[in-house]
């Protein structure tokens, strides 16, 4: 049986015991203070952020503007349009990830005179905003690619092009005076490099595609020797569009030897349409290559109104598909057109991004084949006649 009193030192372990307990329990129970997030660490939530949300409402999340960061300060809001048919879940996905990153949630809503939400988001970390978005509810996004081919011979045109605030995606011929320079400039600046690659066109052709042209007969060595070739002189390419071919692209066998060539290099296609006959986009398609084609040509005809009126007519397009993509070429009526509808594009939620964007689309997989007319010679080149489709 044990004595009922305790010795002194019994006492004492006793009493050290039960401080240690009461501080441990202390420490447990006291609210975990998060420090403030430093600029880098503002930069990475919202790029969490943007995954969030894209991954919520996929083709229909829009996120137009960059992080401004400016000495830790979030300036402005990061700009997002969202399809009405997923905003719901892309806010939800929002607040999922503030609350997974210890945030408070402040939303302002607000509605449009047409009845679409507004939302002004702020994520607060002990009442500091550590990051800001707005949300603008729109019926749909539409996706637009719009291509510039014939580069790399004026590098002039390729700067005003690229002084445009739009993603234009660039697409080089090989072996010209200025490929690489244009492939260079464009990729600094953010834009996506293609390589135009010659084909040989019908045999009654007065054109020349130029050097690097695929050509009827081609072994697959000789195809992939060219390819290589073409590639060395057009720096950053991911992707390859047809320069004429109105004679190469209609024939199986060779298009088939292309297309494995250019998969083995991981490049996507898409087929310029210069004739009605081409099955390249087919090919393509046979050797899983990331693949789409032309709706609307840009230019067939040198003149700002003639232009501005095959870009109407890619809106169109674009409304009634959901996703098209536009090919133009470097001439200054080109450019002077659009810069003119370009802004008036995107106030139309139509999302002007790179062509390898628009090809991991899920809607292209419905997408077939619009009616087509035959190509005609314009110029030194094989082109469309009207906007051939």
């Amino acid at each position: 049986m044990l004595p009922l009193t305790s010795t002194p030192h019994q006492a004492s372990t006793l009493r050290l015991a039960f401080l240690l307990a009461l501080a441990i329990c202390a420490s447990n129970c006291r609210p975990r203070v998060l420090a403030p997030l430093r600029e880098e660490e503002q930069r990475e939530l919202a790029r969490k952020i943007e995954n969030a949300l894209e991954a919520a409402g996929r083709s229909q999340v829009w996120i137009k503007s960059p992080v401004p960061l400016t000495s830790g300060k979030l300036e402005t809001p990061v700009e997002a349009r969202v399809g009405a048919e997923v905003y719901s879940k892309v806010m939800a996905a929002l607040q999922r990830e503030a609350k997974n990153n210890h945030l408070e949630c402040a939303i302002n809503e607000s509605r449009t005179k047409a009845g679409w939400r507004v939302d002004d988001i702020r994520l607060l970390r002990y009442g500091t905003q550590v990051s800001r978005w707005e949300f603008h509810e729109v019926h749909r996004i539409l996706h637009a690619a719009i291509i510039i081919d014939d580069l790399g011979g004026n590098l002039e045109a390729a700067r005003q092009l690229l002084a445009l605030p739009y993603s234009l995606t660039f697409s080089v011929l090989p072996h010209l005076r200025h490929s690489v320079e244009t492939a260079e400039e464009a990729r600094r600046a953010g834009h996506e490099v293609m390589l135009h690659l010659p084909m040989e066109p019908e045999a009654d052709s007065h054109a020349s595609p130029g050097k690097g042209e695929i050509r009827m007969g081609m072994t697959s060595f000789e195809v992939e020797h060219i390819l290589q070739s073409d590639l060395a002189s057009v720096p950053h390419a991911v992707g390859v569009n047809n320069h004429m071919g109105s004679r190469a692209t209609a024939d199986p066998r060779l298009m088939t030897l292309v297309m494995r060539s250019l998969a083995g290099h991981h490049l996507y296609f898409v087929d310029s349409r210069t004739t009605a006959a081409s099955v390249a986009l087919e090919a393509a398609r046979q050797q899983g290559l990331p693949s789409f084609y032309r709706s609307v040509f840009l230019d067939d005809t040198e003149t700002v109104p003639y232009t501005l009126g095959q870009l109407r007519q890619f809106r169109r397009v674009l409304e009634e598909q959901g996703t098209a993509l536009a090919i133009g070429h470097p001439y200054p009526t080109t450019i002077a057109a659009l810069a003119k509808f370009l802004p008036q594009l995107e106030s139309d939620d139509v999302q002007l991004a790179p062509a390898s964007r628009l090809l991991q689309l899920p809607e292209l997989a419905h997408l077939k084949l619009s009616p087509r007319r035959t190509a005609v010679r314009i110029g030194n080149r094989e082109q469309g006649r009207g906007n051939r489709e």
